[in-house]
């Protein structure tokens, strides 16, 4: 697949605003692994970095703020920098997911949130050959909670063939409920998410360690309804599959 045609792929989704609802808009955000940079469109006060130099051209074509760069590698950015950080398909790639988990916390300001999605351990992650890893949804928990990030929302989201076409049909440009009950259903095509944010000052960052190496109890997870969101008034349920951690 050419570079022009792997973008057009992964340009904004139809779903948009299952992203865009955890941050108000003015949010000084962050996007690790921006490919090209869809989320410039939604915050005024916006940062992106990629390792490609054919998404950074695109991106930056297009007048978005994108820096070229190695997200395995620590972020050119100072100490608690950004409200917000957005890891969106990312931790699928990297080398070391502890490292950049830690990276995203050093850069978000106390109190800062962070979204992140990847696929959920499943034999279609395997059909692209970039991917080194999938996640179950307790991994992914473990792989943030470990580095000192309080999870407040994890949950399942169905990436079914169809999916962003659909949702963009949809007035609230978010995945339609039967997209939520779908990523119930294992043999459904889906990607884990969450979002967790740094704690206030006074809490210290944590070693290095490997995921789920403290053995740590998150607590048992309770269904949850979705809170409103930070961007806007709308306050319905959520159409997906998310549970509440027990910080």
């Amino acid at each position: 697949m050419s570079s022009n045609r792997y973008f057009d792929w992964h340009g904004q989704p139809g779903y948009f605003r299952d992203v865009t609802r955890h941050f108000p808009r003015e949010a000084r955000l962050l996007d690790v692994g921006c490919g090209t940079a869809w989320l410039a469109d939604h915050f005024a006060n916006y940062s992106g970095i990629d390792a490609s130099p054919a998404a950074v051209e695109r991106a930056t074509a297009q007048g978005r703020n994108v820096r070229q760069g190695d997200v395995d590698a620590p972020l050119p950015f100072p100490d608690a920098t950004f409200d917000a950080v957005v890891a969106k398909d990312l931790l699928e790639h990297v080398a070391d997911p502890v490292s950049v988990v830690l990276e995203v916390r050093r850069v978000l300001r106390p109190r800062g949130r962070v979204f992140a999605s990847s696929p959920d351990a499943q034999r279609w992650v395997w059909d692209d050959y970039t991917h080194r890893r999938p996640f179950t949804r307790k991994a992914f928990r473990l792989l943030f909670a470990d580095q000192g990030l309080d999870v407040e929302r994890v949950g399942y989201e169905s990436v079914a063939p169809g999916t962003g076409i659909i949702s963009g049909l949809n007035p609230r440009r978010r995945r339609p409920p039967v997209f939520g009950a779908l990523a119930r259903l294992r043999l459904v095509r889906r990607n884990v998410w969450l979002v967790a944010q740094r704690p206030p000052d006074g809490s210290a960052a944590p070693v290095r360690q490997p995921v789920g190496a403290s053995g740590r109890s998150v607590g048992k997870p309770s269904e949850d309804r979705q809170a409103p969101e930070q961007g806007g008034p709308d306050q319905r349920a959520d159409d997906g599959v998310s549970e509440q951690t027990g910080q």
